[in-house]
């Protein structure tokens, strides 16, 4: 929502590039009046993106033997699936919906992601990230989501949010410091 702001500080910037221009002061006219044509492009192209978004919002779709984000490309089967759940976050308060994978790079390569997709496949670790924003509360969709899951592998449905594969930590790099 931010392009709301960026739509009168690019007309703004249009305004006062010209009238530099009118003044005789040439090359900082034309880089304002470019710079605001560029931020009302900007903030008009997101308000293109934030009307669709609105008009045609996410579904998660759960079903028994897999899940979909819909409108969407494909189903994420349950035997593509770790565990549900986000370790970092407090029992019963998950900030996001997150779903551990147990082999990533079979994933990304079944799925054909984009190159977007699969580094931000990277930087998650290899879990998928479903976001926030769902219509129901984000708990209720990790309880159903374990609920299907745990039928769907035959085991207890208190299974544990916590991945099974170990986090492989980021090296540390020491500092030297010069003297």
């Amino acid at each position: 929502m931010l392009w709301i702001l960026c739509v009168p500080l690019g007309f703004y910037g249009v305004w006062r590039g010209g009238a530099d221009v009118a003044s005789g002061n040439t090359v900082f006219g034309v880089a304002q009046a470019l710079g605001g044509v560029i931020l009302s492009a900007y903030s008009v192209f997101a308000a293109v993106l934030d009307a669709r978004r609105l008009a045609s919002p996410i579904r998660l779709v759960i079903a028994r033997d897999g899940f979909a984000l819909l409108p969407g490309t494909g189903t994420v089967s349950w035997n593509e699936v770790e565990s549900v759940g986000d370790p970092r976050s407090p029992y019963g308060q998950p900030r996001t919906l997150r779903v551990q994978l147990a082999d990533p790079d079979e994933f990304r390569d079944r799925h054909g992601l984009s190159p977007v997709a699969r580094l931000k496949l990277m930087f998650d670790r290899g879990d998928l990230v479903l976001g926030s924003g769902l219509a129901i509360p984000i708990p209720r969709a990790e309880a159903l989501m374990r609920k299907a899951l745990a039928d769907f592998g035959g085991t207890e449905s208190g299974r544990a949010a916590v991945p099974v594969r170990a986090r492989e930590s980021k090296a540390r790099r020491s500092r030297r410091r010069s003297g």
